[in-house]
């Protein structure tokens, strides 16, 4: 076998080797995706039943539509609940006009009617003011009367 043979043959088991390294790589890599796709799948039917439980299911399309683009603001909040129970607390203050009960939170709440704006709305999603009121939480009276008496555009 002349040496020119040899190195042929080598070349081809290399190239060899590397096909059978890509296959085995895709092989890693499909079970890689069935395994993440079967994680989601498993976490929307916990999402979906978590839902269902709070009652969300009697709601159309739209309405939850709007709830969920309005949560999906909150991913960057560090704490989103206590955000959400701040914004939700404000919001049957004045609906109510009266003051909420002591201990009264967004996760020990009993589920309310389907009276919300989304769903009065028809699914509109948040008004300008709420948008702004969501916003403003979490921020300190002393910063938002300081805002005010700058004046608007005042630094």
């Amino acid at each position: 076998m002349t040496r020119e043979e040899r190195a042929a043959k080598r070349a081809q088991r290399l190239k060899e080797d590397i096909a059978a390294k890509g296959q085995e790589l895709a092989q890693v890599e499909a079970q890689q995706r069935a395994d993440a796709r079967a994680k989601r799948d498993r976490r929307r039917q916990r999402v979906g039943t978590l839902a269902e439980a709070a009652g969300l299911l009697i709601w159309d399309d739209t309405t939850l539509a709007g709830l969920f683009q309005i949560l999906a603001t909150f991913r960057e909040t560090p704490d989103p609940v206590a955000v959400l129970d701040a914004l939700v607390g404000e919001t049957s203050l004045a609906l109510t006009g009266t003051a909420a009960p002591a201990g009264a939170s967004l996760l020990t709440a009993a589920p309310a009617s389907d009276a919300s704006t989304v769903s009065t709305r028809g699914g509109e999603g948040c008004s300008p003011d709420q948008g702004e009121q969501m916003a403003r939480i979490g921020t300190s009276r002393r910063d938002v009367q300081g805002a005010q008496s700058r004046g608007p555009g005042g630094a």
